[in-house]
């Protein structure tokens, strides 16, 4: 039993949650927020996170401050803007002094934020990355690989004396506005959602193939597909609607993350590589297939029932490679009907 823990949070209810980035991470931290909120009595959960973010973390009824944190505006210092907006944030973040701070992301920058933060019970992993863990005064064993991400962060809420209990949730609401859009911007029958993007160019399936895919939900599934992603996506998603033809919708580009969510959530399934959007989809309940390469889907796949994972399980796989020796085999010999099968699999428990 940590009686620090239970001493520090009995006398005051309150935990920061440090977790910046990116969209899957900060997906997979919903269940922890909700963990926390169900098992502390009066507890108020703040969240320091990347500010284009915020509207996400703004989803979850259990967080009651955000803090965006702005990484990538305030790398340039020598401004007297930018010196202002820092001091700033610092100042905000010290406003009050926490039961609990738990770095989720654990770099250099969020244990500098753990730092900062007023707090008895700083809590960290202890295989943190960049020298975070000289910032902790609890820090938690978890592995770095064969758990999925939710499981690791889970671990962690040890360090506040609480275990898991019932099934995994994230409790988030979808705002009326970007619900309404959804309804404005898809086609008035069942449709599923693509998304062929992801950072690492190895994660992506052909898209050629995600054009391919959307003719064949449309003409032998009854689902018109929408393509998603975002401003840096645009090209890609061309290149899936020229594909697709009259099969698909382009809303590459349009609409920030909090309209993605509302498009995952009244679609009747997800067609993803390994990106934030699939955890997204799997945090609404919507039915997923995903394509894995040079990652490993027991460690960031689709957590829990109701979704596929199509992939090859060649030698090479998962390298964990950003660039490929070997002609992207992994993602290439993938085909198109074996993603229509996956889907015919989980029709039955969608229905």
């Amino acid at each position: 039993m940590n009686f620090m823990a239970l001493k520090s949070l009995e006398i005051n209810p309150s935990v920061l949650i440090v977790k910046p980035s990116a969209l899957g991470d900060i997906v997979h931290t919903f269940p922890i927020v909700r963990a926390i909120k169900r098992s502390i009595e009066n507890v108020s959960i703040d969240w320091v996170v990347a500010g284009g973010y915020s509207d996400l973390v703004r989803m979850s009824p259990h967080v009651s401050e955000i803090f965006p944190f702005k990484r990538k505006e305030w790398g340039r210092l020598w401004k007297r803007s930018t010196v202002k907006e820092v001091f700033g944030f610092i100042k905000d973040i010290r406003q009050r002094e926490y039961g609990a701070v738990l770095d989720l992301q654990g770099l250099l920058r969020s244990g500098l934020i753990t730092f900062l933060a007023r707090s008895d019970l700083k809590i960290g992993f202890k295989n943190a990355r960049e020298g975070a863990t000289v910032f902790y005064n609890r820090k938690i064993r978890a592995p770095d690989h064969g758990v999925h991400a939710i499981d690791r962060y889970f671990s962690a809420l040890s360090g506040l004396d609480i275990g898991l209990s019932g099934p995994v949730g994230y409790d988030l609401d979808i705002p009326a506005k970007e619900s309404l859009w959804a309804d404005l911007n898809t086609p008035g029958e069942p449709f599923a959602v693509i998304n062929p993007n992801s950072r690492w160019e190895t994660k992506r399936w052909p898209a050629e193939m995600f054009g391919r895919l959307a003719v064949e939900l449309y003409k032998n599934e009854g689902l018109r597909c929408v393509i998603v992603g975002g401003p840096d996506d645009i090209e890609r998603g061309k290149a899936v609607a020229q594909s697709a033809g009259e099969s698909a919708i382009d809303l590459t580009g349009q609409g920030s993350v909090v309209h993605l969510a509302a498009l995952l959530k009244k679609a009747s399934a997800l067609f993803s590589n390994d990106s934030g959007p699939l955890h997204l989809a799997v945090a609404l309940g919507t039915a997923s297939v995903s394509i894995f390469g040079p990652t490993d889907p027991s460690m960031t796949g689709p957590y829990g029932p109701g979704h596929a994972v199509v992939r090859r399980n060649l030698d090479c796989s998962p390298c964990f490679k950003r660039r490929c020796p070997y002609n992207h085999e992994c993602m290439s010999q993938i085909g198109v009907e074996e993603l229509i099968e996956a889907w015919r699999g989980l029709k039955p428990e969608v229905d």
